[in-house]
């Protein structure tokens, strides 16, 4: 057998980064046990704390200890503990808040990852080996669960869209659709950027009840919703058409009828933007859609693709790769497509 002497400091680094899972399995119960809010009004001594959660004084504090390590809230004097600007984050119905995706995460989809070598060496999804169901089924079946990740992925998409608005002019198209628009915060964000378009949010029926109530009371003139599935038919003849992360939860071949069904609905000239994580064709090269690829293999049969793999599905689908556009984040590249 060939010999080799590991370098003690590579030891370390898998070392820690093996154990990354362990903040966030703390971050997971600071969300489960609301300590955010709970220090909202004033800091809060641990056994304060301890009383309001019902915890065992000794191991929550042993609990905020570490995560104030990691600069998620702050401790003072006598085992006292104070909001700061990163536990912030953890604040319940606030826009932007991370606590819906700490509790999707490092819960239903957890499990998932469990499961992830076994998927690996079959193929299979690990989330249906251990559900027994693919996850939009397992989110009609548990709808609170189903909410819960509709905020998860409106909190995280927060964070994306003014670099989105920013990145692209909407001014130009009068009617827009978003599709698989969710709770519509892309939508709100485009039309408050674009003040003469208006739009169609598009999406499950079960998802667009409570968008029609999320519309804020100065975009209700200019927004409206439609429930519907994306694979059999979507509003027609509009100018500009839109899909955040949603391409990536499908296969190939599902993607295909996605774009096909979208063909149709274009008129000639009208554009499609398609916003996803774009994974980089060079390899070895550091990029946030290579472990999001991961999540995704774990969860659906879909994937993160290239640009090349983009241009390929869209040039079966009749329409014209126009650009790519690099926002503020990896995870949002801008596909801009046409029809011509």
């Amino acid at each position: 057998m060939k010999q080799y002497s590991i370098n003690p400091a590579n030891t370390l680094k898998l070392y820690e980064l093996i154990s990354r899972y362990w903040t966030a399995c703390a971050m997971h119960a600071v969300a489960r046990l609301k300590i955010a809010d709970l220090l909202f009004e004033k800091p809060l001594s641990i056994t304060e704390l301890a009383d309001k959660t019902n915890s065992d004084e000794q191991a929550l504090y042993r609990l905020m200890r570490a995560v104030c390590s990691e600069g998620i809230f702050e401790e003072t004097a006598d085992k006292t503990f104070q909001l700061n600007e990163l536990g912030s984050g953890f604040l319940s119905n606030v826009s932007g808040s991370i606590t819906p995706w700490a509790l999707a995460n490092l819960g239903e989809h957890f499990a998932a990852f469990g499961k992830l070598t076994e998927g690996i060496q079959s193929g299979k999804v690990p989330f249906e080996e251990h559900y027994g169901m693919q996850v939009w089924d397992y989110y009609k079946q548990n709808p609170e669960r189903g909410e819960n990740l509709v905020k998860a992925m409106a909190g995280v998409s927060g964070a994306v869209i003014e670099g989105i608005t920013q990145s692209y002019d909407f001014t130009p198209y009068k009617t827009i659709v978003d599709i698989g628009g969710g709770n519509g915060a892309l939508l709100f964000g485009v039309l408050n950027a674009a003040p003469d378009s208006s739009g169609i949010v598009f999406d499950e029926p079960y998802v667009i009840e409570a968008t029609k109530k999320n519309i804020p009371d100065h975009l209700k003139s200019r927004c409206e919703v439609e429930g519907g599935s994306f694979f059999e038919s979507i509003p027609a003849g509009a100018d500009l058409y839109m899909t955040k992360w949603v391409l990536h939860d499908w296969n190939d071949e599902q993607v295909a009828q996605i774009l096909k069904v979208a063909y149709e609905a274009m008129k000639p000239g009208s554009k499609l933007l398609i916003i996803e994580a774009v994974i980089p064709d060079q390899l070895n090269q550091p990029h946030a859609s290579k472990l999001l690829d991961l999540n995704i293999y774990a969860m659906t049969t879909g994937k993160e693709r290239t640009e090349t793999e983009f241009k390929s599905l869209l040039a079966a689908a009749g329409l014209k790769f126009k650009r790519l556009i690099l926002t503020n984040t990896e995870l949002s590249g801008i596909i801009e497509c046409e029809k011509i």
